[in-house]
């Protein structure tokens, strides 16, 4: 392994060492499990109300997949990372030792890692508090089966939730669909770290909240358009095109961190 991507690693390690236990870290994780508890919440008490058990992983890639779920999640993950690009008392010294390219890869490696932690926790929690009420495996549930199809209008009107998931239900068992759910998650809060981190990194930290801003309201109306969705409910078929995607997301994140690179020499990095 090169000893460049060794003190990247090492400084993105150093720099989530640094923000855990912070009380922006944990706000952000709070707001994050407030939302998604509002979400499970409706989707286990109308479990309950139907009296038939419901698998674990169900709540997590139901609350997800209502679209929801990433305009109001994504708010706790931008308040973890919302200082970037992170320059903190030690910045200087680690500039200097690692020089700005590797700096800026330690930076990058850390939104990922904040992302693939805020999944986690969501993802965790939300079996762990469906526990109580299911069971564990790939199959799905009647409750599930029926919101997604025969009774889904009347469900809807009454719980407040929705799943547009047959196609889901048809191709995938339970843990393909937590998992590809847990991949889309993934990907959009890394897509809208990394773009916050570039924006606040090349123009200050006004633009990367404007730009973040502006990529995710302009998702939203994508997807009351029917146009975009990040969730993978609306594009599983037997043809694979809920990778596309992802895919998308990668080149992207891709893209930006070419940029960033390239950014990073003629920045003015300075604390905020």
């Amino acid at each position: 392994m090169s000893k460049r991507i060794v003190k990247a690693i090492r400084i993105a390690l150093g720099m989530l060492r640094q923000e855990m236990g912070s009380a922006k870290m944990i706000m952000g994780y709070l707001l994050g499990l407030t939302f998604l508890a509002l979400g499970a919440n409706d989707f286990l008490r109308y479990a309950m109300e139907t009296g038939e058990p419901v698998n674990i992983c169900e709540p997590f890639i139901v609350a997800a997949n209502q679209g929801m779920a990433c305009r109001f999640w994504v708010l706790g993950y931008l308040l973890v990372i919302g200082d970037a690009p992170f320059v903190k008392g030690n910045a200087y010294m680690v500039l200097y030792r690692s020089g700005r390219r590797v700096w800026n890869m330690g930076m990058l490696l850390y939104v990922f890692l904040q992302a693939l932690l805020y999944t986690i926790c969501l993802a965790t929690v939300s079996v762990a508090a469906s526990t109580p009420f299911g069971f564990p495996g790939e199959l799905w549930s009647s409750p599930v089966y029926m919101l997604a199809t025969v009774a889904s209008n009347a469900i809807a009107e009454k719980y407040h939730i929705y799943f547009d998931g047959v196609a889901m239900m048809e191709y995938m068992t339970v843990f393909q669909a937590f998992g590809i759910t847990f991949l889309y998650m993934l990907c959009y809060f890394v897509f809208l770290g990394v773009l916050l981190y570039l924006c606040n990194l090349t123009l200050g930290s006004f633009w990367g909240l404007a730009a973040v801003s502006v990529a995710h309201l302009g998702g939203v109306m994508l997807s009351f358009a029917g146009s975009l969705h990040p969730s993978p409910a609306y594009y599983v078929d037997s043809t694979g095109s809920h990778w596309r995607y992802p895919c998308r997301m990668l080149i992207f994140i891709l893209i930006m961190t070419i940029v960033s690179l390239v950014a990073v020499k003629r920045a003015d990095i300075q604390k905020r």
